[in-house]
């Protein structure tokens, strides 16, 4: 059984990013709106990341995903209010 994390809460140590997250960051920031200086950064951080700089990294890609599908694009620019002041 693993109970590294259980060393990691008692030395106080964070825990290093888990394999899951690394390949949601890696697959997945390239099709954002983050400035590629920013990319760049995380990429070079990305194994040296802790579990929770991971967490926050996942929901800021997910905050600035760009969608494929246009249905998708069409019902999150509604939801963010993009056709508020139209008639359509």
């Amino acid at each position: 059984m693993n109970e590294e994390w259980l060393d990691n809460i008692l030395d106080g140590e964070p825990s290093g990013i888990t394999d899951t997250q690394w390949l949601i960051i890696e697959n997945n920031i390239c099709n954002t709106s983050l400035p590629s200086r920013t990319i760049e950064d995380i990429l070079e951080r990305l194994n040296h990341l802790t579990k929770l700089e991971a967490e926050e990294i996942i929901t800021t890609i997910n905050e600035n995903t760009h969608e494929r599908d246009t249905r998708k694009q069409w019902e999150r620019m509604f939801k963010e209010g993009m056709f508020e002041h139209r008639d359509l």
